[in-house]
């Protein structure tokens, strides 16, 4: 099979790595393909992880410009964010409040940038050599970028959607008439010079193909199961305290306000007597604002994101673990087709999962068409307090979630299965058309 793999410049905003979701997502999907026939090319600021990857090119302002008279600014608007970043001060913190964010609500999604090939950039891509390229498109910078790469070195191109942000990018804001359908025009163009077409999840495939026209196919997070499965549930007692846990990075537009309410539930049940803890894994910056709600250190416990070697194990020594997501218009729209990475992971842990989440959201109607996880899409504390109580006292139902949520991650997530179908789909979409 290796001798039939094309050589594949992947084209993302996110490098590889094992902390952010795009980043696990791609290392998930390419590990094992030849080192030597895999590059990235991204704007990451994360490490890069060369367990699967060795070959990265970094972009800097050099590639990704402001388009003007935006880029007439650029210096000054980039002193002006490192020196609030520096501070610690309002621009930084994870709420976006501060004027940079002001600024970028007024403008609406902020300013417009544009990618374009430099001669060393040229020059990476000529030593590289690719057969074909491979991109998350989720910018006009991303969309430009690989659509460029494409024809200056007449490669074929597959591209990959992981959120519906062209329902909610460049909507409103003084720069939305002007935006708003140059960036769904770009889109447009990429995916009809796309060889193929990838989306996260069914539900993204069926409405893309119905919006644009074109057949999508799902792929999402692969998971090799001969590491997980020994570390997972094989018992459902609850423990004391009951331990609640979220694994992974908190949006604005995905999951903050939902894991607030979760909070004050977890609170409001610990200060009626329930032995009950909820322990969030998240980056600093994007936990910050849970820390504001001042609730006791028995209630809540917030640290960094885990080493990757730990997270089998540390999802299954939870009992129960939390997928929310916003009920707010923008949210809902940005999220309603997406299936988060560590959905696959926390389904093979067995451990139960509580979606908290509009019902019309793909991640809710997954878990409720194969029962893989308590669904609540009522919003509001007291929805939420119900349902935890229910799964707090109700052993049976979480050994049926747990149970059922394994088999499920194992039929449809098993990597074994996800990479044949995805390396076959590069693979020939890599050939003569």
């Amino acid at each position: 099979m290796s001798a039939e793999l094309p050589r594949v410049l992947v084209v993302t905003s996110n490098n590889f790595n094992l902390v952010s979701g795009g980043g696990i997502t791609l290392t998930n999907l390419f590990r094992g393909w030849p080192h030597d026939r895999l590059a990235n090319l991204h704007e990451d600021v994360l490490p890069e992880d060369p367990s699967v990857c060795r070959t990265f090119y970094r972009l800097t302002e050099e590639e990704i410009r402001w388009v003007w008279p935006f880029s007439l600014i650029r210096t000054w608007y980039g002193r002006k964010k490192q020196q609030a970043i520096s501070s610690g001060g309002p621009a930084a913190g994870p709420g976006g409040h501060g004027w940079l964010s002001r600024v970028k609500r007024v403008l609406g999604d902020g300013a417009p940038k544009r990618a374009r090939l430099t001669p060393a950039l040229i020059e990476w891509v000529e030593t590289f050599r690719p057969t074909l390229l491979y991109g998350f498109l989720g910018s006009l910078e991303q969309i430009t970028l690989i659509r460029s790469l494409a024809a200056r070195f007449s490669l074929p191109m597959v591209v990959h959607m992981m959120d519906d942000w062209p329902a909610v990018l460049h909507t409103s804001g003084l720069l939305s008439p002007i935006m708003g359908p140059l960036i769904r025009q770009e889109l447009k163009s990429a995916l009809k010079e796309a060889r193929v077409r990838l989306a996260i999840c069914d539900e993204m495939c069926d409405e893309y193909q119905r919006r644009y026209g074109y057949e999508f196919r799902a792929f999402q997070n692969a998971l090799d199961s001969a590491q997980w499965l020994p570390h997972a549930r094989k018992e459902w007692q609850a423990g004391t305290p009951f331990m609640v846990r979220y694994v992974g990075s908190i949006v604005p537009d995905g999951q903050k306000e939902s894991l607030k309410d979760i909070a004050k539930a977890v609170a409001e049940l610990w200060k009626g007597g329930r032995k009950i803890h909820l322990r969030i894994h998240s980056p600093r910056t994007d936990a910050d604002y849970l820390r504001g709600l001042n609730l006791p250190a028995d209630v809540l416990s917030i640290e960094g994101p885990p080493d990757a070697a730990l997270v089998p194990r540390l999802l299954a020594s939870s009992d129960l673990l939390l997928l929310p997501y916003n009920f707010d218009v923008r949210s809902a729209r940005y999220i309603r087709l997406s299936l988060p990475t560590k959905a696959p992971a926390y389904m093979i842990s067995a451990t139960p999962i509580l979606v908290y989440a509009p019902a019309d959201v793909a991640t809710a109607r997954y878990a409720a068409r194969e029962g893989w996880a308590y669904v609540v899409s009522a919003q509001g504390e007291q929805a939420v307090t119900t349902a935890l109580t229910l799964l707090m006292d109700d052993s049976s139902l979480r050994e049926q979630l747990g149970r059922r949520a394994q088999i499920v991650a194992l039929a449809r997530h098993d990597a074994d299965k996800v990479r044949t179908a995805f390396w076959d789909t590069l693979a020939a979409a890599s050939r003569p058309a």
